[in-house]
């Protein structure tokens, strides 16, 4: 974000705007995707630091070491959604509001996770 802030305040506006998007896109994306955005990265930000302006120099540092991180650290990074979801054990409520979600009664014995099903 502060790269973004900076490659705007150095006019770069089309540049600001690739780095805004691209911390949506590192959440959003896994694996060698991420990867990749982390290699666009780094020639995003080597190539925009030379472009004179001391504020571009800084945004471009910032862009090319988040970059490098992508790069680097990326496979261990959890994507969006995935981290701090994981399965409990059986819990009642929660089963009466999945049941809800399929479409099913959780009050109902006959359906799939009914009442019978939870006694």
């Amino acid at each position: 974000m502060g790269a973004a802030g900076a490659f705007w305040g150095a006019g770069s506006v089309p540049v600001a705007l690739l780095s805004l998007a691209s911390v949506a896109a590192v959440v959003a994306l896994s694996g060698v995707a991420r990867r990749v955005l982390g290699a666009l990265l780094i020639v995003v930000g080597i190539a925009a630091a030379f472009s004179g302006h001391w504020l571009a120099i800084a945004g471009g540092v910032l862009v090319a070491g988040s970059g490098v991180l992508q790069v680097v650290l990326g496979a261990r990074m959890p994507k969006i959604g995935v981290g701090g979801q994981k399965t409990r054990a059986q819990d009642p409520e929660t089963d009466m509001w999945r049941a809800l979600e399929r479409g099913d009664d959780p009050t109902d014995d006959r359906t799939p996770g009914g009442a019978s099903s939870n006694e």
